[in-house]
């Protein structure tokens, strides 16, 4: 096993051409790499595409995907990419979709998944979890991210040891979302201060934002992981930024 690996968290924005991100990937080389709002064949970005296998098998990599949202216009899913085996791989629904079938629906209709991989890594085994969490207006707190919430510390209180979880958690440090998961697991960085969205032009309901203002993606660890470095990548890509760890 390499003393220290590298991992890559990044939502990278299903509207974001998937060479870029391929290329973008090619140029970090994480050894695991944790990616949101992957897409199979979106009706109008990378369209015919099923962009985790393009990327898995482009770079030569073992991957796991769960689509969250299985519709035809949105078939937006979480998956984990890894050098190393992927003996084990699994997925919870933390928040069901609430609209029917073909029909384009709000982010909060939307369901959300968490999937995790245990890694084969040589003298231990890893796992690593990741998962994209609902968008509320403003970031607000609201019952149902609480309930969305409540679901995933299911998950993740049970993980002691050997485990690192990241994701786009469209929530703020110091949320609700945020303190329930330091409860169980430590902020594996960089200093909740540092920003990683947008970089691009963002509306909805009234509420715009064009600037870095805002922290919604995350790292954390069971105790024993060793972290080394953490740090937000810059990039045109996506409207995301990524995070990369050394542990």
């Amino acid at each position: 096993m390499h003393k220290y690996m590298k991992l890559l968290q990044w939502n990278i924005w299903y509207q974001e051409d998937i060479r870029n991100i391929l290329s973008t990937l090619r140029e970090i080389n994480p050894d695991i790499a944790c990616l949101q709002e992957m897409t199979i064949d979106h009706p109008d970005y990378n369209k015919g595409i099923d962009t985790p296998r393009y990327l898995a098998e482009n770079l030569g990599l073992n991957h796991f995907f769960k689509a969250a949202h299985d519709d035809p216009a949105n078939t937006f899913g979480n998956a984990i990419f890894s050098r190393f085996p992927i003996t084990e791989s699994n997925f919870s629904f933390i928040k069901e979709s609430s609209s029917p079938h073909g029909v384009e629906c709000d982010y909060s209709d939307q369901g959300r998944v968490y999937v995790e991989c245990l890694l084969d890594a040589g003298e231990r085994k890893l796992s690593v979890g990741t998962t994209h969490m609902f968008y509320t207006d403003k970031f607000a707190p609201t019952p149902s991210k609480e309930a969305e919430t409540n679901k995933l510390i299911e998950i993740l209180s049970k993980k002691k040891d050997n485990f690192i979880f990241t994701g786009d958690l469209n929530a703020l440090p110091g949320s609700y979302t945020i303190n329930k998961i330091q409860k169980h697991l430590n902020s594996a960085g960089p200093n909740l201060e540092q920003n990683t969205w947008t970089t691009k032009p963002f509306s909805w309901n009234g509420f715009t934002a064009d600037t870095l203002d805002w922290r919604l993606d995350y790292c954390f660890a069971t105790p024993d992981i060793q972290i080394q470095s953490a740090k937000i990548i810059g990039t045109f890509y996506s409207d995301h930024l990524p995070i990369l760890l050394e542990f």
